[in-house]
């Protein structure tokens, strides 16, 4: 008669089981949050190291837009002289970091600004010697590029094609 007084299991879940899930449950969480914090300080350090080079950008683009006004201004002496090509030439010998390229019709400028130690702002401009021509000059390149290194070689060891 013990026996029937005894309340018989259904065969539910029991406690282990709610823990074990409540278990897994907290360890996801710690891991998305986790992840989520990583994702958030990566964003923020790519963030920084925009705003970086933005200031580093603008800073170099203005000093090459003061040299451009130098060379402006001495094109603008040069054709006051009458004899453009080597009064312009002349002129420029107390620039520093610039190089002159006579070609015909004008004088090819060419001149880099340095934003970082890997990049620099490199500048082509274009002088005309005509004094009637419809401007004194053509920006013929104004970009960032690679910062040219004097250690590294241009091979850069890929086969092409030839016989070993």
């Amino acid at each position: 008669m013990d026996e029937r007084r005894r309340p018989r299991r259904s065969g539910g879940i029991g406690v282990g089981y709610v823990s074990l899930i409540m278990l897994f449950a907290v360890i996801t969480l710690t891991v998305l949050a986790v992840l989520s914090y990583q994702a958030a300080s990566a964003n923020d350090t790519l963030n920084d190291r925009s705003v970086s080079f933005g200031k580093e950008y603008y800073a170099a683009d203005g000093r090459a837009k003061e040299m451009l006004m130098k060379l402006d201004e001495c094109a603008v002496s040069a054709h006051e002289s009458g004899f453009f090509e080597d009064a312009f030439a002349e002129y420029c010998e107390e620039l520093e970091g610039v190089s002159l390229k006579r070609l015909p019709g004008g004088i090819s400028v060419h001149y880099s600004e340095n934003l970082n130690e890997r990049t620099e702002l490199v500048v082509n401009i274009m002088f005309y010697s005509d004094p009637q021509a419809q401007s004194r000059y053509d920006i013929e390149m104004w970009k960032t590029v690679p910062a040219s290194s004097d250690d590294e070689s241009d091979d850069l060891g890929v086969w092409d094609g030839s016989g070993f």
